[in-house]
């Protein structure tokens, strides 16, 4: 498990291999950390914006010691085409490192607008992503304490819910239209199994964005079924 501080400490080693600034957004529970919501993590989550600081940052990780381990997939993501996060290991150290896009969620411009706080480690400038963003990720991922993790959260801070329903809005839009079912089920299991205080109308709008898809997707796989039978 990582805690602030040597999450902290491991951020400055980076930033000072890295030959250039590079800006990078942290997410899930190495996010936690930083606000206090979360004292430890199993591994540090990462998201690059560009294939430069990508690749950067693994030849870093690389001149310290750590190595690529093969990345793991949940497999009900295993129709989804995703850009390949690389799984980057150092004895107890795992660092996963996304390009863009998070297994069935984009980067957006509005989710990096929303970052709350900015920490420069020498070249490395590691930028926050807002609670409502790390419950939206949560979905994504779907890791072991995922839905413990998102209960903390709103339990712990005043979730900006019209933020939620925007950015799974704007996440159909962009063709993740998996992501809004996902996102359905993973809302309406914290609300029935932890009793999370999510209101109803954020349920039932999520409910309507992700029918929207579902319908979008069939129609989807008809079209090519037809293109194909002739």
């Amino acid at each position: 498990m990582i805690d602030y501080n040597e999450q902290s400490k491991l951020f400055e080693a980076i930033g000072r291999i890295l030959k250039r600034k590079i800006e990078v957004y942290l997410i899930g529970g190495s996010a936690m950390l930083f606000y206090n919501a979360k004292k430890a993590t199993k591994d540090i989550d990462i998201v690059t914006a560009s294939k430069p600081d990508f690749n950067e940052l693994i030849d870093a990780l690389k001149k310290m010691g750590f190595y690529e381990k093969p990345p793991f997939i949940n497999i009900k993501y295993n129709e989804v085409a995703v850009d390949k996060p690389k799984f980057m290991i150092l004895k107890d150290w795992r660092i996963d490192i996304f390009l863009n896009k998070i297994v069935c969620f984009v980067l957006t411009d509005t989710m990096k607008s929303r970052a709350t706080q900015s920490h420069e480690y020498s070249n490395l400038i590691v930028k926050i992503i807002s609670p409502e963003d790390i419950i939206l990720l949560k979905c994504a991922t779907e890791r072991e304490g995922d839905r413990i993790d998102a209960k903390q959260l709103i339990d712990n801070y005043n979730i900006n819910w019209y933020t939620i329903i925007e950015e799974a809005g704007h996440q159909s839009r962009l063709g993740q239209d998996l992501f809004v079912v996902y996102l359905y089920d993973f809302l309406g299991e914290l609300k029935e199994d932890l009793k999370a205080d999510i209101p109803l109308k954020v349920i039932r709008e999520i409910r309507m964005i992700g029918e929207k898809a579902m319908i979008k997707l069939i129609k989807e796989k008809e079209d090519r079924r037809k293109r194909r039978g002739k």
